[in-house]
């Protein structure tokens, strides 16, 4: 579904990302980990056209999207991303954070925004909290809600910037139990990770960066037990023990 061809971003004289190369199918689960700064969230950037590369294409069924007159607009309805800091908006309740964007873009009555959207809360586990303002749910919730509402607008693919990382540890396991529901789903998604035990255990496929490279992929069970990098092998010494 998505092709990565000798992609590079440079920020300045910075060279974030080097020479990508990377192909995901249709149901599979990429996990991207490795240290700070090594360009994994530009990547995600990158591949939702939030920042422009420098050199390389981005491919999504077949097309290429870095060329220009490409449907951005179009893409990014199918091709949905969760950020970090769940980016809701603050003065718009649960419900309507969810259906905003189908009723702008997709053009859909707001009783089918509306229907879509209690049944994606029902899904995430905050049925309760449609008339809630984002500000008093906790952050565990309100990442909950932002996956909601990438939902609603009916992706073939989803991109996870860090979804866990600004959570209290007690509330990334709910977190991590929508993302487990939709991977067993069959939802195509890329996720940058810290949380290995979920890239162990869900994922098809481990991508380890470091430095704007892809240094190492393989399936999980070889990226954890054997990796061949020495790069991989000395960060995971220091993350899993």
């Amino acid at each position: 579904m998505i092709k990565v061809s000798n992609l590079s971003k440079n920020f300045g004289d910075l060279e974030v990302l080097k020479d990508i190369n990377l192909e995901v199918s249709e149901g599979e689960v990429i996990c991207i980990i490795g240290p700070s700064g090594s360009g994994k969230s530009t990547l995600l950037r990158c591949i939702n056209q939030l920042e422009i590369q420098s050199g390389g294409d981005i491919y999504y069924d077949g097309k290429n999207i870095c060329e220009k007159g490409s449907d951005l607009r179009k893409y990014r309805e199918e091709v949905g991303m969760v950020f970090q800091k769940f980016n809701l908006f603050p003065m718009k309740n649960v419900l309507k954070n969810i259906m905003l964007a189908p009723i702008l873009t997709k053009k859909k009555s707001k009783h089918e925004c509306e229907k879509k959207a209690i049944e994606l809360l029902t899904k995430v586990g905050l049925a309760d909290k449609s008339n809630a303002m984002p500000s008093t749910l906790s952050g565990g919730q309100q990442q909950r809600v932002a996956i909601a509402r990438a939902l609603a607008m009916e992706p073939k693919v989803l991109l996870f910037d860090e979804p866990t990382s600004a959570l209290d540890p007690e509330l990334v396991g709910d977190v991590l139990k929508v993302m487990r529901q939709l991977a067993n789903e069959g939802m195509t998604m890329i996720v940058v990770t810290h949380e290995m035990e979920f890239a162990r255990e869900v994922c098809d496929r481990v991508i380890f960066m470091d430095d704007g490279y892809i240094v190492e992929e393989d399936k999980p069970e070889a990226i954890f037990t054997n990796p061949k990098n020495q790069r991989t092998k000395t960060f995971l010494a220091r993350i899993v023990g």
